[in-house]
This record gives structure tokens, C-alpha cells and sequence, in this order.
């Protein structure tokens, strides 16, 4: 695989106080470069079952091809692994007809094994499908990466709907987009050059549908330690606001 990266995840997973089961799936894969996270699309069939394919098949993929990735082609292969996925939750879905209609969200940063450490320009690829985040903290601000696929999101874009209707909005939770709901999925992917102490987090929408960004990144600022202390801080208060939902969160700091 090349030289290993500078960059390490944490991560951890929570059912919350509501759900009884948990349909999030979460993978740490310093090695590689990659870390993922995807939630199970609530309330339909098999969610459990997609966010598994999702990130299992996913990272699968991309693994096959980070021998002779450049950065140039990274897009184009995080876009095809998605792809991947999102056929492997739909010929699941053919064998198995009481799956039919599954899906999943997907969001996922790479930074490539062989990149040299944050000092000297780390490039981070973040690729999402969904209302699964992803964070920059950096210089003790947080900025979101990604922007929501749910319908919400677009009434917001066209202004039919404010920031505050949206946040209470019955179809608040309803997705545009999700891998495995249609025959091809189209993600977002984005790129961006990596600074010291820079720290990248993932989660579910059972963290921010709980804490406010504000609220995310006082626990950030407090947690300069360890990322699991972080992960746990995020997870703990996110169920003492009420856990309404699986929570999920990775968060990526550089080595040392």
C-alpha cells in the first residue's frame, strides 16, 4: 500500500435512547487512507442491511484501485466505488424482494497512504451521498464540507423554506438522494488541502439532528485529547439531548 498515512481515525457507534436497533455502520481504515460512515435509511426495509453493503463494498472497491490512484483520478474512483455500492444494495434487493426499496447514506474522506503528513499539504477527498456530514475543525472553527441531500436542504437552496421552519419541517428527515434507492446514485465530492492540527469529523444526522453545529464544536474545543474522548463526548451528549436516533461519528486528526 505504500507508505502509511500520517492520519488516524476514532470512531464509535450508538443505538441512542428511541431506536431499538442500530442501522449505522462505520469503517476506520488508516491503512488505506479511508473512513466511512453510512446510516441505514429509517423506517424502510433493511437499512441495517444497506449501510453494511454500503461501506463493506465501497471501500472494497477503492482498495483495488489506490495502487495506481494519481490525484487526479481519485474523483473518478470514489465516484465509481460508489456506484459500486449502490448496485450491490440493489442486487440484493433483486434476491431478496422483502428488501426492495433499501437505502443508505454514505460519507466518506480519503487521503491517499502515500500523502506526506498535513505540513506538506495533505489532500483530503471527501465524497457523500445523503444527510451524513462532514466537518472541518480547524483554528477552533467548525465548517461544514458537505451539504445536506434531503428535501429540506433544497426548499432552503431555493428559498422556499428558512434555516429555523426547516429544523422543525415534518419532511425534515426525507432524503433527495441515497445509494441503493435508484438505478445510479450521484454523489458530491469535494477537495480540500489539509493544514496542522486540522481535524476532519463524520456522523450521522443522530448527532446533528441532536446538537447544534455551535454546540458540536464546544465539545471539540474541549476535547483536545485523545479522538475516541471526542467520539465519546459527541455520542454521550448527543443522548442526553434526547438520542432520538443511532449516532455515529469518526473523527480524524493527524498522527502525533
Amino acid at each position: 500500500m505504500g507508505q502509511a498515512t500520517a492520519w488516524r481515525g476514532a470512531g464509535l457507534t450508538d443505538r441512542g435512547r428511541i431506536r431499538t436497533s442500530n442501522q449505522d455502520v462505520f469503517a476506520i481504515l488508516d491503512d488505506l487512507g479511508l473512513w466511512v460512515v453510512a446510516d441505514g435509511m429509517g423506517g424502510g426495509p433493511g437499512g441495517d442491511i444497506a449501510s453494511r453493503i454500503a461501506v463493506d463494498s465501497f471501500a472494497a472497491a477503492l482498495k483495488k484501485r489506490t495502487e495506481t490512484l494519481s490525484q487526479q483520478s481519485v474523483t473518478h474512483a470514489l465516484r465509481q466505488a460508489i456506484q459500486v455500492a449502490n448496485e450491490a444494495i440493489r442486487a440484493t434487493a433483486r434476491k431478496q424482494r422483502e428488501l426492495t426499496g433499501m437505502g443508505t447514506t454514505l460519507v466518506a474522506v480519503y487521503i491517499p497512504a502515500s500523502s506526506t503528513p498535513a505540513s506538506s499539504s495533505s489532500q483530503a477527498t471527501v465524497v457523500h451521498v445523503g444527510d451524513s456530514r462532514a466537518y472541518l475543525f480547524r483554528h477552533d472553527t467548525l465548517t461544514a464540507m458537505t451539504h445536506d441531500h434531503s428535501w429540506v436542504e433544497e426548499q432552503i437552496r431555493q428559498g422556499n423554506l428558512t434555516p429555523e421552519h426547516a429544523a422543525a419541517h415534518p419532511l425534515r428527515h426525507v432524503l433527495s438522494r441515497a445509494v441503493g434507492s435508484q438505478a445510479r446514485v450521484e454523489p458530491d465530492i469535494s477537495c480540500r488541502t489539509l493544514q496542522p492540527g486540522d481535524r476532519l469529523l463524520l456522523c450521522t444526522d443522530g448527532l446533528t439532528k441532536m446538537l447544534t453545529d455551535a454546540e458540536i464544536l464546544a465539545i471539540l474545543l474541549k476535547q483536545t485529547g485523545s479522538g475516541a474522548a471526542a467520539c465519546r463526548a459527541l455520542v454521550d451528549e448527543a443522548n442526553r439531548q434526547g438520542g432520538e436516533d443511532n449516532v455515529t461519528v469518526i473523527l480524524v486528526s493527524e498522527e502525533g
